[in-house]
């Protein structure tokens, strides 16, 4: 009788393709599945990508400008002052926002001058937060 010597990788190997094939089979599920994607909040009037946060924002290094406190509010629909407000989804205020602060769109130039107590709010193409930074 001849013995078969199976490395590790190999059990491994085997073991990732029988999963694999296993969930090949069945009814063709999809994830997320429909329900999930069109439970997705419509934002200014049109299904919009997700949004792209432009660094990782760790909450201590925006205490300086008091910035901390709206790292959640990244991915939310930024209103500027005297805008109307969204129908649907979540939004942050400009008028929540305490001084000194700067509102940053795209393709905006900024000035070089460092305020370490003035908050840089950054802004997609659709008026969604997606930076926090002091200075």
């Amino acid at each position: 009788m001849h013995m078969m010597r199976l490395s590790r990788s190999s059990i491994f190997l085997s073991a990732g393709l029988a999963l694999g094939v296993a969930g090949c089979g069945g009814n063709g599920t999809i994830f997320p599945g429909p329900s999930a994607t069109s439970a997705m909040p419509a934002i200014l009037g049109g299904s919009l990508p997700p949004p792209v946060i432009r660094q990782p924002v760790l909450p201590e290094y925006l205490v300086g400008c008091r910035g901390h406190v709206l790292v959640p509010a990244l991915g939310m629909v930024f209103v500027a002052k005297g805008k109307p407000l969204p129908t649907s989804g979540q939004f942050l205020r400009e008028e929540s926002l305490s001084a000194p602060y700067r509102v940053v769109h795209p393709g905006d130039r900024q000035s070089q001058d460092r305020n370490g107590q003035r908050l840089n709010v950054e802004l997609d193409n659709y008026s969604r937060i997606i930076g926090l930074a002091c200075g």
